[in-house]
């Protein structure tokens, strides 16, 4: 009989942003695992260990099976690209130091009990210098006896993202690029590369950044707006995230939203709204320019005018009853 794997991902959620809760869990099956990133940089010919909890938070006993994933991408959101069938030369970096637990082999865990996996990277003195992007996938095993069905079935997957940087250098070069950096909403006009936004209606802008070297940069940064005259006038951070090499991610203020910026009446005149991104060895910056005048007020007292003087014209055209 041919053999059938189902395999349901329930649950996986795999991030870049280094603001991550303390474990990921798959919370309709009660599992979890901590840490849910792990960020190396090593040299060539050098070893670590990284120890992984895994815990069974449901009333049930569990066969869990481990695994490696390489992946090479992410969406804009840092979350990567699995393909459970990729394979990697430098997957034979990594194996298990635990003495009764190996990849790809299933193992017990008891409910309500916690197992650690001995997560060892060994880097050779040859490997290429590059970043190695991969996810350790824990994932329940079932064996199936049923008449229908043979072999093995996974339920559900939770997992820890490895951003592994091969260099001998301490701060390899990073290139990073801001693009799209514009008003996504809020009432503005553009007239070639200058923006005419109204001076009391509050603007929302989104950026992307894009990394274009080989290795792994994060999005230490600041939104600025400056007056004209280089007065300072609002600041907000960029919250930081990993961008992995070749990849795009959108950029967010330090509580995971659009930058926004709410002028006042004060606030007439032109202004600079810039993105500034600065690495350990690298720094990127965009900049828009935006005249704010009150819009909506001079259409308000523009509109009022008219009426007035139609009121004025209208009433001036009446005749006057003869007494």
């Amino acid at each position: 009989m041919t053999k059938k794997i189902f395999i349901t991902i329930l649950l996986c959620v795999l991030t870049f942003a280094i603001l991550l809760p303390k474990n990921i869990s798959a919370a309709n099956y009660g599992m979890s695992i901590s840490p849910p990133l792990l960020r190396v940089h090593i040299k060539p010919g050098r070893s670590i260990t990284q120890v992984y909890k895994i815990e069974n938070l449901s009333n049930n006993d569990k066969t869990l099976v481990a695994a490696i994933v390489p992946f090479t991408e992410s969406d804009i959101s840092g979350n990567p690209v699995l393909n459970p069938k990729a394979t990697a030369p430098w997957l034979s970096y990594f194996s298990l130091a635990n003495s009764e637990i190996k990849f790809n082999k299933p193992f017990p865990i008891s409910a309500g009990a916690s197992e650690q996996l001995i997560l060892s990277l060994s880097v050779p003195e040859t490997a290429p210098l590059k970043d190695i992007y991969a996810t350790l996938i824990v994932s329940t095993y079932v064996n199936s006896v049923d008449q229908t069905f043979q072999g093995s079935a996974l339920r559900a997957t939770i997992g820890s993202n490895l951003l592994i940087t091969v260099s001998s250098q301490a701060y390899p070069d990073t290139i990073l690029r801001i693009e799209g950096f514009y008003p996504a909403k809020g009432t503005v006009i553009k007239i070639g590369e200058l923006y005419f936004a109204d001076s009391i209606t509050p603007l929302k802008f989104t950026a992307t950044v894009n990394n274009e070297g080989s290795f792994t940069a994060e999005t230490k940064g600041v939104f600025r707006v400056t007056s004209g005259k280089g007065k300072p006038v609002y600041l907000e951070g960029i919250l930081p995230v990993n961008v992995i090499a070749k990849s795009q991610r959108q950029l967010l203020n330090t509580n995971g939203n659009s930058f926004e910026f709410s002028p006042s009446l004060s606030n007439i005149g032109s202004h600079q709204l810039s993105l500034e991104i600065k690495t350990d060895n690298s720094n990127t910056t965009s900049t828009i320019n935006i005249i704010f005048f009150p819009l909506k007020l001079s259409l308000g007292l523009l509109i009022s005018l008219l009426l007035i003087i139609s009121i004025v014209r209208v009433t001036s055209k009446t005749p006057e009853k003869s007494t």
